[in-house]
């Protein structure tokens, strides 16, 4: 059973270690899945609002600009063409493209343990004996982030999900630069990779273990 660096409820490094299961956490990162995983989800995010018009929406165009022949100009049949300035545009942006991406779940779930495993190769993950904010303030998180040596990284804290203190905690973090706060079903590769550390409680490492258990078998 291999095992990880345990930190006490206040942040400070324990005397203990923490186990976590071999088949999970000793997994080797496979880099092109967490590429497809970190694309499939900023790609999903896209809003695709951007959007131009065609020279057959422009509005306007519909009489001949000057006759064919005779003035010494160019050629002209819409005030519409590309070619003139308030004309349509040419492969511009169009908000009718579907940017969603698909990922298998199995695939998903393996991507986000690479990340995991990842971060545990770079000694950038830790666990934690309980996550927990008595009044959801900015300051008691703070505290315990200076208290763990993470002051000034990017820290994502994990918990388990349906926690009483997930609400509390994401409050506390929304204030806090560098801080993200996610529930073990919120776990994505983005945030873990973007991570310099990634604090997970004690009771999320068993959720963990237990939600990504068929991962591993073949």
């Amino acid at each position: 059973m291999a095992t990880i660096t345990l930190l006490d409820s206040k942040g400070k490094k324990s005397s203990k270690e923490q186990s976590v299961n071999d088949a999970l956490f000793g997994l080797e990162p496979n880099e092109h899945l967490l590429y497809l995983a970190k694309v499939r989800q900023e790609s999903n995010a896209r809003a695709g609002t951007a959007h131009t018009k065609t020279r057959m929406e422009v509005r306007g165009g519909g009489a001949k600009p000057w006759r064919q022949k005779g003035t010494g100009r160019a050629r002209a049949g819409s005030r519409t063409s590309p070619l003139w300035r308030g004309g349509g545009v040419i492969f511009g942006p169009r908000k009718n493209v579907n940017w969603t991406k698909g990922m298998n779940k199995k695939e998903s779930a393996r991507a986000i343990l690479s990340a995991l495993n990842l971060k545990n190769k770079a000694n950038a993950l830790v666990a934690i004996e309980a996550l927990a904010s008595a009044e959801g303030k900015t300051k008691e998180l703070a505290q315990l982030i200076e208290a763990s040596g993470f002051k000034g990284q990017q820290v994502v804290l994990v918990t388990e999900s349906g926690s009483d203190e997930l609400t509390k905690l994401k409050r506390a973090a929304s204030n806090l630069v560098g801080a993200t706060v996610l529930a073990v079903t919120e776990l994505n590769v983005k945030d873990l990779l973007k991570a310099d550390q990634v604090v997970i409680s004690s009771k999320a490492l068993e959720e963990i273990e237990e939600r990504f258990a068929d991962v591993t078998r073949n």
